[in-house]
């Protein structure tokens, strides 16, 4: 590997708050400056300004959870991303589907099912929810409180392109707690 190579590694590194103590006197400087942390920050709002233009319910419901800013620096940090919207908006909302929050993990499975179902894909997606997805949406684009769990149903959503108007849901009574 080339020095010029060993730099620009450890130049992404340092943006993306891993890897250290470096042996090269260039990163080391780099690394205890000032200028460091803008660009840490200016490179996180490019990519969360990205996400919010295509996962636009699963980025405000993050903001309305108060997690936005954490899960979105978190999954930067940890993961060679795409420099492409499409590509990287696939990867975070795949990232979040073992996230402890059941609406989180519905909301980000309902965008990534909608992006690959418009894309092509010829698979169908189901996603179960705790509550009226219509109502959360609709929360999500208003600004209104989301509505809360609904005991004893759940709703079962289906996306695909061979479906009639690519979604179906329905609501199905439900003898337990499935959501826990």
């Amino acid at each position: 590997m080339s020095d010029l190579e060993l730099r620009q590694r450890g130049l992404l590194d340092l943006v993306k708050n891993r890897g250290g103590p470096f042996s090269d006197p260039y990163l080391r400087r780099v690394a205890n400056s000032r200028e460091l942390e803008m660009v840490r920050k200016i490179a996180l709002w490019w990519r969360a300004h990205a996400l919010e233009s295509q996962c636009r319910f699963t980025t405000r419901l993050l903001k309305k959870r108060d997690c936005f800013e954490v899960i979105v620096a978190n999954f930067f940090d940890r993961n060679a991303t795409s420099p492409f919207v499409e590509e990287l908006s696939l990867a975070f909302l795949g990232s979040l589907h073992d996230h402890d929050d059941h609406l989180i993990r519905a909301i980000s499975q309902f965008e990534l099912a909608l992006l690959r179902t418009r894309a092509g894909s010829v698979h169908a997606y189901e996603i179960m929810w705790d509550r009226n997805p219509d109502r959360v949406v609709l929360a999500l684009e208003t600004g209104d409180e989301l509505p809360a769990c609904e005991s004893g149903c759940q709703y079962r959503m289906r996306i695909g392109n061979d479906l009639p108007q690519m979604i179906v849901c329905n609501r199905e009574p439900t003898s337990e707690d499935s959501f826990v």
